[in-house]
């Protein structure tokens, strides 16, 4: 893929993510972990154009549909979490109200299931756009570039990795 290609999608990334950013300026300083993400978010992008081997058309509506995704799974986490947290405080009372419980363990489970259909949904749009090869690596990819995250993630803390991972399998082949 050429350097042209790779600076399109970034431009094109930058346009899809920079309308959400600045919207959110204007309502409160910016989470220092919002930045981390969206650094990731562009290597993910990235790397996933090179093993994929997307050209400029197929690149800009794989990550078109990834970004309408990854925005309603942010929130739909967001709202998840912050359910939890509630969860959380009802259980520090001594004599945590039972039907506010169950309110909440029903919220928390719509909330999951409404991030796995969301989730579903995505993978069956993105998989559209591949062919049967791509399919494939995509599925290698984000496997491998969690495991990679995840490392990152472990040697920043300074921590080993609570169970070693084989060998990366390269997604491209030798021809």
């Amino acid at each position: 893929m050429s350097v042209k290609s790779i600076l399109w999608i970034v431009v094109l990334s930058v346009l899809l993510n920079g309308r959400m950013i600045w919207a959110e300026s204007w309502k409160e300083a910016p989470d220092p972990r919002e930045k981390s993400r969206e650094r990731i978010q562009m290597i993910k992008m990235w790397r996933l154009t090179e093993v994929l081997k997307l050209d400029k058309e197929g690149a800009a509506r794989f990550f078109a549909v990834n970004h309408h995704y990854e925005e309603a799974l942010r929130r739909a986490h967001r709202e998840y979490h912050e359910d939890l947290q509630r969860v959380r405080n009802l259980l520090r009372e001594m004599n945590p109200p039972e039907r506010e419980l169950r309110e909440m363990v029903l919220r928390l489970k719509s909330k999951k299931k409404e991030m796995n259909d969301l989730e579903n949904r995505q993978l069956d749009e993105e998989l559209s756009l591949l062919r049967p090869e791509q399919q494939a690596m995509y599925f290698l990819f984000q496997s491998d570039f969690k495991r990679e995250m995840d490392q990152l993630i472990w040697e920043i803390k300074g921590e080993k990795s609570p169970r070693p991972y084989p060998d990366r399998i390269p997604i491209e082949r030798k021809r």
